[in-house]
């Protein structure tokens, strides 16, 4: 399961390398408070187990020296959810350049076996992944990357159980309210 949200981040953010920050720093945008366990729990259907909130300091590429925020959450034991956030600082062709790497990353995916399904949904970029049969220990991942109020960001749930991306969409809508 870990190597899913860890690809799931990676696409998120096009990064190849990161640098967290020592542990006990405060965290910039505040990620976790972004999306209220009751949230998260009445989306889901199951409780809210345990959250981690981090930052990262990107080293590399057009987000160098910027900070993004994220928070993953554990719900009932086998539900996997992460939102980051990041300060929107790409120019157009930047963006567009990311969102192509965003797709080759899907594509990717697709040559592995993997079934990718683009959601169309405005105001976000959504997709479901699901593994092929041979890999058992994956999991599907939906999500949804998007832009509001001058930050880049994105929600995605890893879960066997059955998720959709108007779901995780209505979650990354709820969280965009709620950045500063």
């Amino acid at each position: 399961m870990k190597r899913i949200p860890l690809l799931a981040l990676a696409l998120t953010l096009l990064l190849a390398w990161s640098t967290p920050l020592p542990v006990g720093a405060a965290s910039k945008y505040k990620a976790c408070s972004l999306l209220t366990a009751a949230e998260l729990g009445a989306a889901l259907g199951a409780k809210v187990d345990r959250s981690v909130e981090r930052d990262i300091v990107i080293d590399e590429g057009p987000y160098k020296g910027e900070t993004m925020s994220s928070c993953d959450w554990v719900i009932g034991g086998a539900t996997h959810v992460s939102l980051s956030v990041i300060r929107q600082v790409l120019s157009g062709e930047q963006r567009a350049a990311g969102l192509a790497k965003l797709r080759q990353a899907l594509e990717d995916l697709k040559k592995q076996g993997w079934t990718v399904e683009s959601a169309n949904i405005a105001g976000a970029a959504c997709s479901t992944a699901r593994p092929p049969a041979s890999e058992s220990s994956a999991l599907p991942l939906v999500g949804c990357f998007m832009e509001s109020k001058g930050f880049a960001f994105s929600v995605y749930v890893v879960t066997r159980a059955t998720v959709t991306p108007q779901q995780v969409k209505a979650l990354a809508d709820k969280a965009a309210a709620r950045l500063p």
